[in-house]
């Protein structure tokens, strides 16, 4: 058991300097990673905001093509609701 009792106290001894030599390292890393997640939001933000300005001259556009043609009134897509197949006593 003699040898046991030298390794541990090393360990022991080791235990705060290997503390103080990690710990600016995994702070490092997590701090790195909560950037980049930030840096990711950002970017998903903005290609959000472009798809949904795409979107807004993409149906401009659409309505004035329908105003040159002629008509009076663009055309518009409405939500049809489904009308219940049950009858009115059940």
């Amino acid at each position: 058991m003699l040898p046991v009792i030298p390794v541990f106290l090393i360990g022991a001894a080791s235990a705060p300097l290997l503390k103080k030599m990690i710990r600016p390292v995994v702070r490092g890393t997590v701090k790195s990673s909560v950037k980049l997640a930030m840096d990711a939001r950002r970017v998903a933000h903005e290609i959000n905001e472009d798809l949904s300005d795409i979107a807004a001259e993409a149906t401009a556009e659409a309505f004035a093509a329908d105003l040159q043609d002629g008509s009076d009134v663009p055309h518009q897509t409405t939500k049809k609701t489904r009308t219940s197949s049950a009858p009115a006593g059940a």
